[in-house]
């Protein structure tokens, strides 16, 4: 009899624990709105005159780039010029000090030096790094060590984000304005594309149809265009040596190349000759064309 008391009265002390303890469900629940979801998290966004969150990007070539961490290295800089300057002709055991007119690679049929080929030498050894060059920024290239120093000088130089698209009217007709700036200020730039429909097709049906010498970073999900707050294209957003922000907005104020000269404000490259000079940008914020 007492056998039988115990076990009643465990069974009855089980279907207590088991009426009171919550279900899977409710603790899942309970669980879910205790903690926020990832996408309500808030996100760290570049701000004017701070140093910008950490922002890290992936090219169309599978290489990274890193905002708050991309000094260049003598010898890196040296390895891409040497590498560069072999696909112009170099031979393997090419020295630092070869002439680029001793290249056959940028010679022109009748073997007399071709300026346009210079050029091409030196987009091919700075677009890592994200440099450009003319026809006539490159006349002044005489060895590969000029190309060295050339890329290792712009360890100070200002670094431009821009949003971009490779459909984009605004990107497509600002294109020769955006390689010659980059070319002709020495800063460095990339292009991020941030378009989701944008596929590595359109980037190359865009590269075949301009001569356009940045780096692409695809953002299709738009995670480093969030971060810097990009709200058209082309936007651009340009940082000092160090990544702080120091101009976001407009090329200039005549995105359609309408205005006399004395009516055009440069926006951007007066901000960069301000970050060179090492004074505040005038004008820090301007509303983007696109």
């Amino acid at each position: 009899m007492s056998t039988l008391r115990t076990t009643l009265a465990l069974a009855c002390l089980l279907l207590a624990v088991v009426l009171l303890a919550p279900s899977a469900g409710a603790d899942d629940d309970k669980g879910t709105e205790a903690k926020p979801a990832p996408k309500a998290a808030a996100k760290a966004k570049a701000e004017l005159d701070a140093k910008s969150p950490a922002i890290v990007m992936e090219d169309t070539e599978g290489r990274s780039f890193e905002l708050l961490d991309c000094g260049i290295k003598q010898k890196e800089a040296e390895a891409v010029v040497l590498a560069a300057a072999k696909t112009f002709g170099a031979a393997k055991d090419a020295k630092l000090t070869t002439k680029i007119a001793d290249l056959k690679g940028v010679k022109d049929e009748d073997g007399d030096l071709d300026t346009s080929k210079v050029k091409d030498l030196a987009v091919a050894a700075g677009r890592y790094f994200g440099l450009t060059a003319t026809d006539e920024s490159a006349e002044s290239f005489t060895t590969l060590a000029d190309l060295a120093t050339w890329i290792t000088a712009a360890n100070d130089a200002p670094i431009l984000l821009l949003t971009w698209g490779p459909r984009c009217p605004t990107s497509a007709r600002l294109n020769d304005a955006i390689v010659e700036l980059v070319a002709n200020t020495k800063i460095r730039a990339y292009a991020i594309a941030c378009n989701y429909k944008d596929t590595p097709e359109h980037y190359a049906r865009f590269l075949d149809s301009y001569e356009f010498n940045l780096r692409i970073f695809p953002d299709r999900d738009q995670r480093v265009t969030d971060v810097l707050g990009g709200k058209t294209t082309p936007h651009f957003f340009l940082f000092d040596a160090k990544g702080t922000l120091r101009y976001r907005g407009g090329l200039n104020n005549d995105p359609m190349g309408y205005m006399e000269d004395d009516e055009r404000k440069d926006y951007l490259v007066d901000a960069i000759a301000a970050i060179r000079g090492g004074k505040d940008v005038a004008v820090k914020d301007t509303a983007p064309s696109g």
